[in-house]
């Protein structure tokens, strides 16, 4: 009956490296499947195929070359076998090391050295012409573990989904040093063309298309940092124009809208917005024990802690959250989605005659309101969270001279 080994055991039984059993799966020497491991897939390996997945000799080669480390210089290797006093086994010298051949055999010392000199050599023709057998499909099965686990999942889910549109461009058997600008370009004029059960669909947003390209480079740089490319094939991709649409409501009409929102729940949030100058992800997982009551300031939870912070609680949203009943976890929470409550504070805008803004347009009105009454950039930078100055100057007449005086909040 035929076993399968886990990776760990293969390597222990094979005597060998985990880099090199990935190579020896991807040459086809040895028969492997990936199966689910909880959360991941991982590969395991038939038994009987490590019986010879290459020669003796060459295992014997390769776990020598495994222990020098990474690659050198072919030229940095010792011309033939030396004696060390005291010592039985043949030796050779690598980067000013030296390092035991495991053999008193002369010959055989002579023929391990060739072949490790030939493996050196080998790899670095690779290395320099940036050549690299593994496919897209391999490096996805390889990426998407190590991802979940170490990156925000934010971050992993928008990675994914630019390495899945990559792929549902180039195919899984794409191997990564074929990739070229064209896979971007074709990336842009899919999404702008693309269609839904062969029924007309409005094409993407640039942004949206940005959003992929910026995440697929970011994708093929830990292809670079893993030694599988020389360089990011997407690295010079360039990105769509965008157009500055920067709206607001105009200062003064903020309560008017909504007074005229007629479900509390939709009111609540919309005011939220307005009076933090919140995006709408902020608030959506805002939580009671966020509110801290006696400090009058309430904190923002980023899954990257340099950006949580604390911020200033404004009377209108102190106002907000005291009418509402206190309990635990989310302050919003009558809908699981936030796409919900875009919907439907979409349809309120639409209703107040306002249909041409977003959710997001809030946040500017905050920023145009704070303007109105006297507030400067600097700490409107501040209460917006934004790591950098980088305030669009053509949102609002304001932006281009402000006072210096600090708007009390």
């Amino acid at each position: 009956m035929d076993r399968w080994l886990k990776m760990g055991a293969a390597c222990k039984a094979a005597n060998c490296h985990r880099d090199t059993m990935m190579k020896w799966i991807r040459d086809g020497h040895v028969v492997a499947e990936q199966r689910p491991a909880g959360k991941r897939m991982d590969w395991v390996i038939l038994e009987r195929s490590l019986n010879n997945p290459t020669n003796e000799f060459e295992i014997e080669a390769l776990a020598l070359l495994e222990k020098v480390g990474p690659l050198v210089d072919v030229m940095a290797i010792s011309k033939k076998p030396f004696k060390v006093s005291g010592k039985t086994s043949w030796y050779y010298r690598v980067d000013k090391r030296r390092l035991s051949l495991g053999t008193n055999n002369y010959s055989k010392a002579c023929k391990l050295l060739g072949r490790m000199k030939d493996a050196y050599l080998s790899g670095k023709l690779d290395h320099l012409l940036g050549e690299c057998s593994m496919t897209l499909g391999e490096f996805k099965n390889e990426y998407e573990p190590w991802a979940e686990e170490t990156q925000p999942t934010k971050t992993f889910k928008a990675n994914m989904l630019a390495l899945k549109k990559v792929i549902g461009i180039e195919g899984e058997s794409q191997r990564l040093d074929r990739l070229t600008m064209r896979t971007m370009d074709e990336l842009k004029r899919l999404k702008r063309e693309s269609k839904k059960k062969g029924e007309a669909r409005k094409p993407l947003k640039p942004t949206t298309i940005n959003n992929y390209i910026r995440h697929a480079k970011a994708v093929l740089n830990k292809a670079v940092d893993w030694g599988y490319l020389k360089a990011n094939p997407f690295r010079g991709a360039k990105e769509l124009p965008k157009g500055k649409r920067v709206e607001f409501l105009d200062p003064g009409k903020s309560a008017e809208f909504l007074n005229k929102i007629k479900d509390v729940d939709v009111r609540r949030f919309a005011a939220a917005c307005i009076s933090t100058g919140r995006r709408r992800s902020e608030i959506f997982r805002l939580t009671w024990d966020d509110i801290l009551w006696d400090d009058n300031k309430y904190f923002i939870a980023k899954e990257k802690r340099h950006l949580c912070k604390t911020y200033p609680m404004s009377t209108t949203f102190k106002v907000v959250l005291q009418s509402m009943p206190r309990g635990k976890g989310r302050i919003f929470d009558r809908w699981a989605h936030p796409d919900t409550y875009t919907h439907k504070i979409k349809e309120a805008m639409c209703a107040a005659g306002v249909g041409h803004l977003r959710l997001h347009d809030l946040r500017h009105s905050f920023a145009v309101d704070f303007l109105d009454k006297g507030g400067n950039i600097k700490a409107l930078q501040e209460l917006l969270g934004h790591s950098e100055f980088r305030l669009e100057t053509s949102a609002h007449p304001l932006f281009a001279s402000v006072p210096c005086a600090p708007h009390p909040i």
